[in-house]
């Protein structure tokens, strides 16, 4: 073995990097269950789905507390069988954070889908956006699933239309029937 001026050998060093490497490799292939929303074609799509609900988590590739959370958002996910559920970056898909009122990352954006307890329809004013308040980050998925239990959803068995394009707000509303 050759050493060297700091005293270690340099089979030890090739050990400790290809460990690290193996290391790096297996951190890097965890799975999304989540879905990411890439554009906003997409996005609009899931409003015709016959989910409860449409649960978004709005991040920036760019925020660290986006990172931190999304394991928690995923989890979150496995609770609302019926939601569905998606990720997406607010600098691949900017029209669809606009559409959903999103001014800071991380949100999570809940748009109820369905009928409400009363019998109406669900639009665009009973959407629920949970933001940071003071840079509180660690409080959005708490306060997001606290908003989700609080939302009663009645199934409609009807064929839902996409949404149409509101020149008002410059966002969609939902077609009235």
């Amino acid at each position: 073995l050759k050493r060297s001026r700091f005293g270690s050998s340099s089979l030890g060093y090739q050990a400790s990097s290809t460990i690290a490497s193996k290391m790096a490799m297996r951190m890097t292939r965890r799975l999304l269950n989540v879905p990411a929303v890439k554009d906003f074609a997409q996005y609009e799509a899931m409003k015709t789905t016959q989910s409860t609900m449409m649960v978004g988590f709005f991040t920036g590739h760019w925020s660290m507390a986006s990172k931190m959370y999304q394991e928690q958002f995923e989890t979150m996910a496995k609770s609302y069988p019926k939601a569905t559920f998606y990720t997406c970056d607010v600098d691949d898909a900017p029209l669809a954070a606009y559409d959903a009122e999103v001014t800071e990352v991380p949100s999570v954006v809940i748009q109820p889908l369905g009928l409400k307890p009363d019998g109406s329809y669900y639009d665009k004013t009973d959407m629920v956006v949970v933001a940071p308040e003071l840079a509180q980050f660690d409080q959005v998925i708490s306060r997001a699933k606290s908003a989700l239990d609080g939302i009663e959803v009645l199934e409609d068995a009807g064929e839902r239309q996409p949404w149409q394009f509101d020149p008002a707000t410059g966002t969609t509303l939902p077609p009235h029937k």
